[in-house]
């Protein structure tokens, strides 16, 4: 009994220092493509997986923000797509994001998607790429 109750602490202490010690990434920082891409040189840099979406409305005049974004297969196979926009308020500061997800975009494939906001937004909005992911098709 007492071996199981030390395992379950320590088990919950090495999580507690675990989620404490989480860093905040850069904008971007989790950006990633297909390793079959980064094998056949046919997809641009990983850094270009943000290139590949592109802001084109940013909306705070409804109830939640409208964010209208166009997401562009770069790549020369099929690819999963998943977008985080980040959506500030007049002062810059953060103020809820958007989330885009499509499953299968084949190659040079443009999808344009009015993706709403998750957190109501008075005034003035600015939106940006905050993360954005390449992975294999489902």
């Amino acid at each position: 009994m007492k071996r199981t109750t030390a395992g379950v602490l320590l088990a919950i202490v090495a999580m507690t220092m675990t989620a404490c010690s989480e860093e905040k990434q850069p904008a971007g920082a989790d950006v990633v493509q297909t390793s079959a891409a980064r094998q056949t040189g046919s997809a641009a840099p990983e850094a270009d997986v943000a290139a590949d979406v592109k802001v084109t409305k940013c909306d705070a005049g409804s109830y939640t923000p409208k964010i209208t974004i166009e997401v562009t297969n770069s790549t020369a196979e099929d690819a999963r797509y998943a977008v985080t926009i980040a959506i500030k308020d007049a002062e810059g500061k953060a103020s809820g994001e958007a989330l885009f997800a499509k499953n299968r975009m084949t190659p040079g494939q443009k999808v344009t998607e009015e993706i709403p906001g998750d957190t109501p937004v008075k005034g003035n909005i600015t939106c940006e790429v905050a993360r954005a992911k390449r992975l294999p098709p489902k």
